[in-house]
């Protein structure tokens, strides 16, 4: 994790999120902007949060640990979401491991700070209950996508969610081969059955396998594949 002081980048960060319209301008000159490298953890399971961290830039993948050490994917979040909104009023521990997709710029906000805004600002307040309503709907989403729908679908929309911003059009993103073990845990799956799908996805057009990494081919198939439920 990188602390980087520069007041004039956290402004223009958060007026290019919109967040002028939900803090004054002392909470965001008081914010620190962090940078958080490819699978850097932001935060993991135990901790306890002092502040509240916005999503300026990058991605984010969630996950819980279950208790046979084994992970389950949660979501993937891009700006504008927010972590440790949970957490913030009663200072719970952090019940998921969030990490970095790539580069990810983060703000964060001192608890004690937001909890004195918080007692005028109604607009910070709608914003935190869209965030917490949010997460309550797309838990329940993925819950049902992790207990009802076949591993070639929970990929697909595994592949889509991590693709969504760069799927269709001229980049397309890839995924290491040899982090598939990884990906069959989140999934609740084994590597070599998602190692089969891995292979009749390529075998129909719609991944390709080169020089170790996966990178998507035909995103309309993978999307009928997803059936419009994303891991977000």
């Amino acid at each position: 994790m990188q602390s980087i002081i520069d007041i004039g980048t956290v402004r223009s960060l958060a007026a290019q999120n919109g967040l002028t319209e939900m803090f004054t301008q002392e909470v965001i000159d008081a914010m620190e902007l962090r940078r958080y490298a490819d699978r850097e953890a932001v935060c993991s399971v135990g901790d306890r949060l002092e502040g509240m961290f916005i999503l300026v830039q990058g991605k984010l993948k969630i996950h819980t640990l279950l208790p046979n050490g084994k992970s389950m994917l949660v979501r993937f979040a891009r700006p504008m979401s927010v972590i440790g909104d949970v957490e913030l009023l009663r200072q719970y521990p952090v019940k998921n491991e969030v990490e970095s997709v790539g580069d990810s710029l983060l703000l964060v906000a001192g608890r004690k700070m937001l909890l004195k805004e918080m007692e005028e600002n109604t607009a910070l307040l709608r914003f935190l209950l869209g965030e917490l309503s949010h997460k309550m709907y797309t838990l329940g989403q993925t819950s049902a996508l992790n207990l009802l729908y076949p591993v070639e679908n929970r990929f697909a929309s595994y592949l889509m969610s991590l693709f969504a911003d760069t799927v269709g059009g001229h980049r397309v993103e890839e995924i290491r081969t040899s982090s598939l073990t990884e990906t069959a845990d989140l999934l609740g799956t084994s590597y070599r059955h998602l190692n089969r799908i891995v292979h009749r996805f390529i075998e129909e057009g719609i991944i390709e396998r080169k020089k170790g990494r996966l990178s998507v081919l035909d995103a309309d198939k993978l999307a009928m594949l997803a059936n419009g439920n994303l891991y977000e």
